[in-house]
């Protein structure tokens, strides 16, 4: 007789191998998703700029440029903007419009659209330009909080670098509270950097953030060596402005009305001036200012040294309400806080005496 003999595997064994099975799918099913949250957010971006894009415009800027020797020449720059409203108003750079002459604009299936120039500010380096909108379809883009923003976020950016039209890149907010410094603008401390690639042309681009919403307007790139680091001027900041803008075609700021220098105890010692090591020396007061009614003192004794040329003998602002004034940006960001018609007080020292003077705020002129 022969004997057939049967192995059953134990049922502890087969739900054990079951449960690997099991924890296996799991495991391959995570990782698959991360995967594509990760390095497929691509969807996530396709999808942002497919929305987005109707509402981003190219901008093609004809002026001219004088040459050394006196001769003009026809120039041609470009640049982004995008709707902040149905009625054809587009955000975008004062830079990348300044020195209009015409101003083009591109968007969907409608090219070369005549716009015209409805309010500047050098100093916020924003400006608000209009086309007629004519029946066109113009879907404006939500502007976001970037008051609330973290370091790490992701972001994208949408703009013409180069010339290329519609060009979106991605990236993450890299620093916040940066500061930045134009020839006519300055930024003191609240300046968004990202690594987002920008380039010449993305300038007055909406930078964007994963729900949709603009938090800040792509402006410039660290030049020379530097990569991937752009800059981008905070939402709140324009949309605090655009009213006026819109309205007065600039912005009212308040204004004192002088020019001076930051004053440091070297400089006090080289130039002799006793009592106060550190403030603000008045070299200018601008007739009929508000500084020149409440009375401050400009500098009238010419000293050169080390090359540069010294006015002294005027007032030296230390504090501006009971706020430490240590440079001139200083002075303006403190300034920037009110409203033309309010009343500041300055700690002014001149010579032996201590005054606090107060001055009404006027509009810069």
């Amino acid at each position: 007789m022969e004997l057939k003999m049967t192995f059953r595997k134990p049922r502890k064994v087969r739900r054990n191998i079951i449960l690997i099975l099991f924890y296996c799918f799991i495991t391959v099913s995570a990782s698959f998703l991360f995967i594509k949250q990760s390095y497929g957010s691509g969807s996530i971006v396709e999808r942002l700029f497919n929305e987005l894009k109707p509402g981003v415009v190219h901008i093609k800027v004809l002026g001219y440029a004088r040459l050394k020797n006196g001769a003009i020449m026809p120039e041609e720059d470009i640049g982004t903007g995008f709707f902040i409203n149905k009625n054809g108003d587009i955000l975008t750079n004062f830079h990348v419009i300044g020195n209009a002459g015409k101003i083009y604009v591109s968007f969907l299936k409608y090219k070369d659209i005549r716009a015209s120039i409805i309010g500047t500010d050098p100093m916020s380096d924003i400006a608000v330009i209009r086309i007629n909108p004519l029946g066109r379809k113009i879907i404006p883009l939500t502007m976001g909080d970037s008051g609330n923003l973290r370091v790490g976020e992701r972001v994208i950016a949408i703009g013409n670098p180069y010339n290329l039209y519609q060009t979106v890149t991605t990236g993450i907010i890299s620093g916040l509270k940066r500061s930045l410094f134009f020839p006519s603008a300055r930024f003191y401390g609240n300046i968004i950097q990202t690594d987002a690639a920008i380039n010449p042309g993305n300038s007055g681009g909406p930078l964007v953030d994963y729900k949709g919403d603009v938090i800040g307007i792509n402006t410039a790139k660290l030049a020379n060596n530097a990569q991937n680091i752009g800059f981008a001027i905070p939402i709140n900041l324009a949309r605090r402005n655009i009213p006026e803008l819109i309205k007065y075609g600039r912005v009212i700021r308040p204004w004192l009305g002088i020019e001076a220098i930051k004053l440091t105890k070297s400089i006090s010692t080289l130039l002799g001036i006793k009592y106060v090591e550190k403030g603000l020396l008045v070299e200018k007061v601008f007739p009929n200012s508000p500084a020149y009614r409440a009375g401050l003192v400009a500098g009238k004794r010419l000293i050169a040294m080390k090359n540069i040329n010294y006015l002294i003998g005027g007032d030296i602002i230390t504090r501006l309400d009971n706020k430490k004034v240590y440079s001139f940006s200083r002075l303006e960001e403190l300034i920037s806080t009110f409203l033309p018609g309010q009343i500041i007080t300055l700690k002014i020292h001149r010579g032996k005496t201590v005054n606090f003077v107060k001055v009404r705020l006027s509009s810069m002129p």
